[in-house]
């Protein structure tokens, strides 16, 4: 059966301290985080079987200080920013060939995430930064020598494959930092040098993901304190339409993972066992359900008019990128979930009633939504466009559907929104020059 491609939102949300380890001090810790994904986008199976290409890594910024404190003790909680705990990729099934397509279409593709927690002392920031660039190109090397060793009959990524890869990081990065250190910073940095309090791999394969949902995931480290970080990865259709429908069609899921070694492969929670964690070599995929919204009138709409007004794109975009944050809210919310249900059902209605007028009930759960969104949020991204969302809410309330469609077309989301052919403008508030005293 042909895989799909996935859309993936991977986040490491927060870290806990319960006891910062640091005596009569404060903590000052740093996050050190490496996304990859093995996947269609830069690898296929070649003629002989064996995988070629090379795994996409992103990187991400700084070392001392990148988590925005220098001053964490017992009990905190330390939200990670943006910028060092988010990515949201597409994960596209690798491809085999031509000969072998009507036999085995493709190769399902992995993503993951490596995070390593530290803990400020004496060495430099030079030195900080020496080990992370040696995590960023270790990772990068171990990924793709991994990927050089996989075959089409050896296709899994084992627990010695990450073992190996955390040693090899493990070994760059102290090497770095002595190398980039003079003699005296690294003498000072021996009486004192930075704690690595934990690291740890997390990945997902292709068929974990294939049928939607949010997986919560956490590692807990009893080293230099006592330190637990949390994160979770939503999957879901590129179309946003899709995911929303294969939500209330419980056709996706939440599901937990624990992580009690350096290896997480995914442990998913078997109702059947209580509390108890189990490991799960494959999921199957869920059956076919029926569709809980009108998606046909959807996608009429989508093939005919939605076409002559090019503009409605960029916001198509924009609910894509929202979707994984929006299906992570919904499965919490039941005010939200109610919201979105109207929508949905509303929307197949109007896109087919050009000269009707919207309705206020159906806006004013979308307005709910995305300020819900933009309220919860940690992630920039998803702020700003519920942000832009509701502002063009506003602007279409008690318009007809086709003239909302317009506006949508001509203003694009932007922080200045701009008809076409205009420039933006910033709209300033007048100052009030004070009289008196």
């Amino acid at each position: 059966m042909e895989r799909d491609i996935i859309k993936v939102e991977l986040e490491l949300d927060r870290i806990v301290c319960r006891d910062e380890g640091d005596g009569w001090g404060n903590a000052e810790p740093y996050l050190w985080t490496v996304f990859f994904k093995v996947d269609g986008d830069s690898v296929v199976v070649l003629d002989d079987l064996t995988l070629g290409g090379t795994a996409t890594v992103r990187t991400t910024p700084g070392s001392h200080g990148n988590l925005g404190t220098t001053d964490v003790d017992a009990g905190d909680t330390v939200t990670i920013p943006g910028a060092i705990g988010h990515w949201q990729t597409n994960l596209k099934p690798i491809p085999t060939p031509a000969g072998l397509q009507a036999l085995v279409p493709d190769v399902g593709g992995v993503i993951g995430v490596i995070a390593v927690l530290m803990e400020e002392d004496n060495v430099s920031d030079d030195g900080a930064e020496a080990g992370h660039q040696a995590l960023n190109n270790a990772v990068r090397d171990a990924i793709n020598q991994i990927v050089a060793t996989r075959s089409f009959t050896n296709q899994e990524i084992t627990e010695a494959d990450i073992e190996g890869l955390a040693n090899d990081v493990r070994g760059a990065i102290s090497d770095a930092i002595q190398n980039q250190q003079n003699f005296f910073e690294n003498l000072w940095s021996f009486l004192n040098p930075d704690d690595a309090i934990g690291d740890n791999i997390w990945f997902f394969s292709h068929d974990d993901l294939a049928n939607g949902g949010t997986i919560n995931f956490s590692q807990r480290w009893q080293n230099e304190g006592d330190w637990e970080i949390f994160g979770h990865l939503t999957s879901t259709p590129l179309c946003p339409a899709n995911s929303l429908d294969g939500l209330f069609s419980s056709r996706m899921s939440v599901r937990a993972f624990s992580a009690k070694s350096k290896f997480s492969a995914p442990k998913f929670m078997d109702p059947a066992q209580g509390d108890k964690f189990v490991k799960i070599e494959a999921l199957k995929r869920a059956p076919a359900a029926k569709e809980s919204f009108d998606l046909k009138s959807l996608r009429s709409f989508r093939d005919g008019t939605f076409k002559e007004f090019p503009g409605l794109t960029q916001w198509w975009k924009l609910a894509g990128r929202t979707t994984p944050s929006l299906i992570r809210e919904l499965s919490s919310s039941p005010a939200l979930r109610k919201d979105v249900r109207a929508i949905m059902e509303y929307l197949p209605k109007a896109v087919h009633q050009a000269s009707d007028k919207l309705d206020d009930a159906p806006l004013e759960a979308a307005e709910r939504v995305f300020a819900a969104l933009k309220n919860k949020t940690n992630n920039r991204r998803v702020a700003i466009d519920s942000s832009r969302a509701l502002d063009m809410i506003g602007l279409i309330k008690g318009k007809k559907v086709g003239e909302a469609m317009q506006i949508l077309s001509d203003i694009q989301p932007a922080r200045h929104p701009a008809t076409k052919g205009t420039v933006g403008l910033r709209i300033a508030k007048p100052k009030i020059k004070r009289v008196g005293g």
